[in-house]
């Protein structure tokens, strides 16, 4: 493997040999006799939060009995009026709250997923790594032995299942090497029974930074209202009806630099079509037998006398039907 530093192991995904993902890496612990890798989980949990577009709705209803951008100004100077507060930038989600407690009104509550980490107790020894690698969607780390499938009490051994589109679609793709490559799209009805891929990759682009921008124009206007009549004068449009676009318009016209970020989004490339018998193992993720760049090629082992060999896919070898569309 050569020796790589502790830093570059930092949140690669480890599955084992069952294909189970056992967390991402965390640490390290360093024994006398062995190195022990710290995981964590990502764990999606449903959390109750206050619906904040909602109460603003419901107080400028109350207040005004109309809900508009200006009424929305209005209702902030007169949270904090009312509340005893230096500023408008200090009215925020609680105050809200409070203020339509204040009023006798119902604070609107919405349900949002929420993802947080939690350390997997038990670590893992460094021994059992069989390969590593990394590729443009990620690092990833492949164990020898099926880990995570004991911790959840899983009947070993386990045969590959055929499956179809609805169980195994978006499930990530890992070949032999621990390449992460896609992900599962559809199962192809054939003999034998096939599976698409999505090969993805990850692409950078420049967008721009409209929380930047506000940050820049507000500290020139001092108030968001200065600056919005601003935008309203010079493009000739409603106070009340100016939005981000508009506020990008202006400043682009006016010649004030435009801030940006960069931002990485996973590019569906292409769609590799392989027989279930290319599919090493299933289990949170697909494991391939073979290297994509060998799959990608369109070469078959074959074992004739002798040691394996690679030769080039025969033209008559039945290919899956894809019947799904």
């Amino acid at each position: 493997m050569g020796f790589v530093e502790e830093e570059k192991f930092v949140d690669t995904l480890v599955v084992d040999s069952e294909g189970f993902i056992c967390g991402r890496v965390e640490s390290f612990e360093i024994e006398p006799d062995k190195i022990m890798m710290k995981l964590y989980k990502e764990v999606e949990e449903e959390k109750e939060v206050i619906d904040v577009e909602k109460l603003k709705e419901e107080l400028m209803k109350a207040l005004f009995r109309k809900v508009s951008p200006k009424n929305e100004k209005k209702l902030y100077e007169k949270v904090k009026k009312d509340l005893g507060l230096a500023s408008v930038s200090q009215v925020g989600e609680a105050e809200l709250a409070e203020y339509a407690r204040m009023l006798g009104l119902e604070v609107p509550i919405k349900v949002v997923k929420v993802r947080t980490r939690k350390s997997v107790e038990e670590p893992v020894d460094l021994e059992l790594m069989e390969c590593k690698n990394e590729t443009p969607l990620g690092k990833c780390l492949i164990l020898r032995e099926p880990w995570e499938a004991r911790r959840r009490g899983i009947p070993l051994p386990r045969p590959v299942p055929y499956m179809g589109t609805k169980d195994i679609k978006g499930r990530l793709v890992i070949d032999c090497e621990a390449k992460i490559v896609g992900h599962a799209e559809k199962t192809l009805i054939g003999k034998p029974l096939g599976l698409r891929i999505a090969i993805e990759t990850v692409e950078e682009e420049e967008i721009v930074d409209f929380e930047a921008l506000y940050r820049e124009l507000l500290a020139r206007f001092k108030k968001p209202k200065k600056l919005i009549e601003r935008v309203a004068k010079d493009l000739g449009v409603r106070p009340e009806a100016i939005n981000k676009q508009h506020i990008l318009t202006w400043a682009e016209r006016t010649g004030i630099p435009i801030p940006r970020r960069r931002e990485r989004k996973v590019i569906r490339m292409t769609t590799l079509d392989i027989p279930w018998t290319e599919i090493k193992k299933i289990g949170d993720v697909v494991i391939l037998k073979r290297r994509i760049e060998d799959l990608r090629s369109g070469v078959v082992p074959t074992r004739p006398p002798g040691p394996m060999v690679l030769v080039e896919r025969p033209p008559s070898e039945p290919k899956p039907l894809d019947l799904t569309e």
